[in-house]
C-alpha cells in the first residue's frame, strides 16, 4: 500500500497499544485510537503525543470492543474515509486460577476480549479495507505454551493464533493479509514480567519497541506474508 495509512488500534491509548500507536505516528499515519477502560486524560495524552510524533490525524474512538465492534469500526471508517490497517491489541491477562477455582464467568470474559472481539473487529474492518489491507493480532507466548493455572488465557491466545490463520485464508482473495505477533516477556514501563531474565536465552526482557517493529513489519513490509505468527520472546519458546 502506498500513501498515508489509516490505522485503527484497539486498546491504543496506554501501555503496549500506545507504543504501537507511536510507531505508526512516526510513519505519519491517520490513527484511530480505541479505548474503553482508560481515562479521558490518558486518551487526550495519547492523541497529543501521537500528533507530536508525526501522525497526520488522530481520532479517539471510545467503545467496548466486546460489545460495540461494528460501531467502532464504522465510526473510524467514516472519519478516516476507510481503513487500511487494524491492530487488535486490546486484551486481558486475567488473574491466575486453578481449574477448581476458575469460574465460567472469568473463562467467558477472557475469551470475549481476547478472541471474540478480534473476530468481530476483523470481520467489520474487512468490509472497509482496500486490497493491500492488513489485520494484525496481538497474541502471546501463552498461545504456544501452556502455563500453570492460566487455562483461560492459554486457550484464548492459542485460539487467536488459529483465528489469524483462518481469517488469512478467508481474506486472501480480497488481498488482505492477517498475521499475529506473540510477545514473550516484555517490560512495559516499570512493570517486571513474571519470569526471571536468566530464563530467557537472550538474557534480557524485551522492550515495547521490539513488538512495535514486528507490528510495523506486518503492516508495511510483509506484503507476501499472511497467516503467520511471529514470536518475539528472546528465544524463550525454543526451550524444552
Amino acid at each position: 500500500m502506498l500513501g498515508t495509512k489509516r490505522v485503527l488500534i484497539t486498546g491504543g491509548v496506554r501501555r503496549l497499544g500506545l507504543h504501537i500507536a507511536y510507531g505508526f505516528a512516526e510513519r505519519h499515519a491517520v490513527l484511530g485510537l480505541n479505548y474503553h477502560h482508560a481515562s479521558e486524560r490518558e486518551a487526550d495524552h495519547a492523541q497529543s503525543e501521537c500528533l507530536k510524533r508525526g501522525a497526520k490525524q488522530v481520532f479517539l474512538i471510545k467503545g467496548d470492543v466486546t460489545k460495540e465492534a461494528d460501531a467502532i469500526i464504522g465510526r473510524f471508517a467514516k472519519l478516516a474515509g476507510g481503513i487500511d490497517i487494524v491492530v487488535n491489541n486490546a486484551g486481558v491477562f486475567p488473574k491466575r486460577e486453578s481449574l477448581d477455582n476458575l469460574t465460567m464467568k472469568q473463562f467467558q470474559d477472557t475469551l470475549a476480549l481476547n478472541l471474540l472481539a478480534p473476530f468481530e473487529i476483523s470481520k467489520a474492518s474487512a468490509e472497509h479495507m482496500p486490497e493491500g489491507g492488513a489485520i494484525i493480532n496481538l497474541a502471546s507466548l501463552g498461545g504456544v505454551q501452556i502455563w500453570k493455572e492460566r487455562i483461560d488465557y492459554n486457550v484464548s491466545k492459542s485460539a487467536l493464533i488459529t483465528l489469524t490463520k483462518a481469517l488469512a485464508r478467508e481474506l486472501a482473495p480480497k488481498k488482505i493479509t492477517v498475521n499475529a505477533v506473540a510477545p514473550g516477556a516484555i517490560q512495559v514501563e516499570e512493570e517486571i514480567p513474571g519470569i526471571a531474565e536468566d530464563k530467557i536465552p537472550l538474557g534480557h526482557y524485551g522492550s515495547p519497541e521490539d513488538i512495535v517493529r514486528a507490528v510495523l513489519y506486518f503492516a508495511y513490509d510483509a506484503l507476501y506474508v499472511t497467516g503467520q505468527c511471529l514470536i518475539v520472546d528472546g528465544g524463550r519458546s525454543i526451550l524444552t
